[in-house]
């Protein structure tokens, strides 16, 4: 049975600059920000998928090309599929890609409960539901532990998982709980946009970046604008047991950090290399933290790409 507040209501497009620090130019300075421009440009196909019984926000780049081998993208917590918007286009000329909403988060339904093997489940009905079969699937933060959940217990339906940045659950973080603030609500867009945080915060957002992810984090409740994510979301996830079912990984693995990186720590770094048999030798973002996406985009597709033109699949 589906959550009573299935759908918050879409937010509006605002002005990028709400969020800029003061005093800082958003024009193009060093190219990034017309490379920017360029791929959010690329407008995907949105789509809307039943998982379970719930209504799952897609978008999809490049899907017609059939030929082509499929990557699924997955954000990270209290995220939304929007977070890959300037990334995905940079891939869609040599792969079809997908990246969605995990339910309770952005513009997906809600359930009455939540699991990181619920979260697998909507990677791979994604992946059947566009033909992927097998794909290829690149991560974010938490986003990564529900993906080798799904490639642990279907490595027929997934090949390959590059993790970037994650708090893969080393020994020391079992039990640890998610924090599980009151929802806070504001007056208006503007009002709720311009409080947008990253958590850890980093140092060096690119304000374009963030503007477009904080614009799309919003909606309209009948008592005033909040953050689309479910709030309670947490309270299921924090009585889960899960990181069993994150060991004895059976298809490539690969791993992006950031160099400044508060998240992927070296307990984390050898927690995931012993869940992961195949796993390669990572990379380091340089002048990025656990935020690569938006501190260093165009860093990480220099990396995605170099990483996807290997194809590990030869080498198990």
């Amino acid at each position: 049975m589906a959550h009573p507040l299935r759908r918050p209501l879409f937010c509006s497009r605002v002005d990028r600059k709400i969020i800029a620090s003061e005093g800082q130019d958003l024009q193009p300075q060093d190219g990034t920000e017309q490379w920017l421009q360029r791929n959010w440009a690329d407008r995907p196909e949105m789509f809307r998928l039943d998982v379970e019984g719930a209504e799952i926000a897609c978008h999809g780049w490049n899907l017609q090309a059939r030929d082509l081998p499929g990557v699924i993208l997955v954000h990270g917590f209290r995220a939304h599929v929007h977070w890959w918007d300037h990334i995905a286009p940079a891939l869609a000329d040599r792969y079809r890609v997908a990246a969605f909403s995990f339910s309770g988060m952005g513009d997906s339904d809600r359930r009455p409960t939540y699991s990181r093997s619920q979260y697998a489940r909507e990677i791979l009905g994604l992946a059947a539901a566009l033909d992927f079969d097998p794909a290829i699937v690149v991560a974010h933060s938490f986003g990564a532990i529900p993906s080798l959940i799904a490639a642990r217990s279907a490595p027929d339906r997934i090949s390959r998982v590059i993790v970037i940045d994650s708090a893969i659950p080393a020994s020391d973080d079992e039990g640890r709980q998610i924090p599980t603030p009151p929802p806070r609500f504001y007056p208006d867009e503007e009002n709720a946009v311009s409080r947008f945080r990253l958590i850890p915060p980093g140092e060096w957002p690119h304000p374009s970046v963030l503007a477009h992810i904080a614009q799309h984090s919003v909606g309209r409740t009948a008592e005033g604008w909040t953050w689309k994510f479910d709030p309670d979301a947490a309270a299921s996830l924090n009585e889960e047991n899960y990181r069993g079912a994150m060991f004895d990984i059976p298809v490539p693995v690969d791993m992006i950090r950031g160099e400044h990186s508060e998240i992927m720590t070296p307990p984390r770094v050898a927690a995931l290399r012993e869940m992961a048999p195949s796993l390669g030798r990572e990379i380091i973002i340089p002048a990025s933290h656990h935020h690569i996406l938006i501190e260093q985009p165009a860093s990480l597709c220099a990396a995605l790409n170099a990483l996807l033109a290997n194809d590990r699949m030869l080498q198990i």
